[in-house]
């Protein structure tokens, strides 16, 4: 007997054999126990989740001689000739061969004639989507009024394509994809039989290959079997896939969350030189970062890789929040979506994963998330000019947080001195940000983190600078600035220092006049 592919010789032969469909199994079952045969079914989901399979075992139960709880005996005469293929009740016809009107008419003169073995003549049409919009017509009222002997089973990938008409006339079942474990234990059930030796984590990142179908993933295994031999390893399974390895993908990760470009560029090339596809590529580091988010997230859960790449996962993960890691895992996806369009793969790749953190949006996101602490009420001012990296913590008192929207009297600050006047000029700059992040000048906003030193000297608000660059910001957005002060602290003019190799060399104060104008005092 010439060889025959894994997922052939292991289709199943009874409802026990079928996985991860119990709730189309059992209620076949049922219908088959108790005798409730409806006269059209429509299957319908992806390939390889066993909507054929289903078909021939259902056809095989409805005309079995001794069914076994619903199910096919597969000893008796019937169920031998059909597995045998010499049973002519049961037709399996191919609608993408056989679509057109002509085809139809004929399979209507068929049904009229009766049974020769079993109890009812089954046709199996399969992608039954594609018959033509004449050979649907044709079909239509055959389909709704069959004689008492015969049952259509349609099956289709794609059921919207279907016109409502053929819908409403059939009872519809929607297999579902096959989880990971369930195939990872059918593939157990197959080594095990062939007499093959594996990893079972290789056994899982094959389940992982075949992306729910049962099928393709035995066809999956099938390769492996041959590239490995008689021992199916998880580096083996690797290579033969095309996976990227573990300790690559790291790099990868490590130099993403340490924003490495040279180490990215140079993993990039030497697998693009090696023949790896850049899809494949970014479809592997996206679920190397997906894996991460999972060990940060899902404290505990056990994701079945080995050691070292579990410890890969926990180093990355203490190098990324939780943010990162999303908005990572949602700009590959966009790009794994849109690589296929591009005519470069390689710069492609490579511009993606580099755009993980040169990237505007996310710089975005960084100084969002500097803002959040600053409207918490902790707002960050360089408090040493020598070293501006040493920052100062000023909580926001409570009783203050409603001050932005209060105007204030001209004696306000009549009666303090210079170091309460320091601690309210603190608290109306954390309201400044606030407002100038409001407005959307987000350069600006970003430009204030950079302030030295703020204080209220004569009624005018005063910035210390170390950059000149910062000033010139300043300067540029004056009237907003000052506008927030009139409007919400009656301060009218704002003053800025500037301070090169930590000595005070030029002073400029901007005084704005009620009428609007801008006078300039030395």
């Amino acid at each position: 007997m010439s060889y025959l592919a894994l997922y052939r010789q292991f289709r199943p032969k009874n409802f026990d054999e079928v996985i991860a469909q119990n709730h189309i199994v059992e209620t076949l079952r049922h219908q088959v126990q108790n005798g409730t045969i409806s006269h059209a079914y429509l299957f319908c989901g992806t390939r390889g989740t066993g909507k054929t399979s289903c078909a021939k075992i259902f056809a095989k139960a409805v005309n079995c001689l001794h069914p076994k709880n619903g199910s096919p005996c597969g000893e008796c005469d019937v169920c031998k000739a059909i597995d045998a293929g010499g049973n002519f009740d049961i037709m399996e016809i191919d609608a993408a061969s056989n679509n057109r009107v002509d085809e139809i008419r004929d399979l209507r003169e068929k049904i009229n004639y009766l049974p020769s073995v079993g109890k009812y003549k089954v046709y199996i049409i399969d992608e039954v989507h594609m018959l033509t919009d004449s050979a649907f017509n044709a079909l239509l009222k055959t389909l709704e009024e069959p004689p008492s002997h015969v049952i259509f089973v349609l099956a289709t990938t794609e059921p919207e394509k279907l016109p409502a008409t053929i819908l409403s006339r059939c009872m519809r079942f929607d297999f579902k994809l096959v989880g990971i474990d369930a195939l990872t234990k059918q593939l157990k059930k197959v080594f095990d039989q062939t007499q093959t030796s594996y990893d079972e984590k290789a056994l899982e990142l094959i389940a992982k290959a075949g992306n729910g179908s049962v099928r393709d993933t035995l066809s999956v295994a099938e390769m492996c079997k041959a590239f490995c031999g008689g021992n199916i390893t998880y580096n083996a399974v690797q290579e033969c896939l095309g996976l990227t390895d573990n300790k690559t993908l790291f790099d990868i990760a490590m130099a993403v969350a340490k924003k490495d470009g040279g180490t990215i560029l140079q993993r990039v090339d030497e697998l693009y030189n090696l023949g790896k596809n850049m899809n494949t590529l970014l479809g592997d580091i996206c679920d190397f970062f997906n894996n991460v988010l999972t060990i940060k997230l899902a404290i505990g859960y056990n994701l079945n890789v080995p050691q070292n790449v579990l410890d890969y996962y926990k180093e990355v993960a203490n190098l990324c929040d939780v943010k990162y890691l999303v908005d990572i895992l949602k700009s590959l996806a966009e790009s794994m979506a849109q690589i296929k369009f591009c005519y470069n793969e390689k710069v492609f790749a490579e511009t993606a994963l580099l755009g993980l953190f040169y990237n505007n949006n996310f710089e975005f996101e960084n100084i969002k998330q500097r803002l959040t602490v600053i409207e918490s009420g902790q707002v960050i001012i360089n408090q040493n000019v020598q070293d501006d990296k040493k920052k100062l913590n000023l909580v926001q008192d409570e009783t203050k947080s409603n001050i932005v929207n209060d105007n204030l009297p001209n004696s306000f600050f009549e009666n303090t001195n210079l170091s309460q006047q320091t601690d309210i000029a603190k608290t109306i700059f954390g309201e400044l940000i606030g407002y100038i992040r409001q407005s959307g000048e987000m350069m600006l906003f970003a430009g204030l983190q950079d302030v030295i030193k703020v204080a209220i000297q004569d009624n005018s608000f005063e910035f210390e600078c170390k950059t000149q660059d910062i000033v010139n910001m300043i300067l540029e957005h004056k009237n907003l600035i000052t506008k927030f002060l009139k409007d919400n602290h009656n301060i009218s003019s704002i003053q800025t220092k500037i301070y090169v190799d930590e000595n005070l060399q030029k002073i400029e104060k901007l005084k704005e006049l009620l009428d609007g104008k801008l006078e300039i005092k030395d």
